[in-house]
């Protein structure tokens, strides 16, 4: 099996990891909003899920710079960088005294990330399978998947 192949595996794993945390975080909020949650039991949810974020986005960022992927490295670590600027300054977790104050610019946050996230989800879920049918392909099928995938990609633009 091809290293490629598990990367973005690994990568498919904690991608889906950071959606369902997002959309959690999102959720949460949204029913903070609507008064259906009280302000101690979102922050409580939400602050639980704070650290395990930060740790994912953190291994995401340093897994797809480890191995040499220069489009979606840079990106995450664009977020991670973000991530450790609001972990400094004490932002990250949201404060049962003043949720309703945090509560905008929170909901925005999370949905700038879960746009990131569905759209680098898109592309891992299209890098797993190309590297799969790469790795399972013969030597001559794989110049053909390669052109195949090359034409498909500069379609895309």
């Amino acid at each position: 099996m091809s290293w490629d192949f598990l990367v973005w595996l690994l990568s498919f794993i904690i991608q889906a990891a950071l959606l369902g945390v997002t959309m959690y975080g999102l959720i949460t909020l949204s029913d903070l909003e609507n008064d259906f949650i009280n302000p101690h039991d979102a922050s409580a949810g939400v602050n639980r899920w704070v650290v395990p974020e930060l740790i994912a986005q953190g291994s995401m960022s340093v897994l797809l710079l480890g191995t040499g992927k220069w489009i979606a490295g840079p990106l995450h670590a664009l977020l991670t960088a973000f991530n450790v600027r609001v972990w400094m300054r004490q932002e990250h977790r949201l404060d049962v005294t003043e949720v309703f104050k945090q509560l905008p610019r929170e909901k925005k946050i999370r949905i700038f990330k879960l746009v990131f996230y569905l759209v680098s989800f898109v592309l891992i879920i299209y890098r797993l399978v190309e590297s799969a049918v790469n790795a399972l392909l013969t030597p001559a099928g794989r110049e053909t998947a390669k052109s195949l995938f090359d034409d498909a990609a500069a379609t895309m633009y």
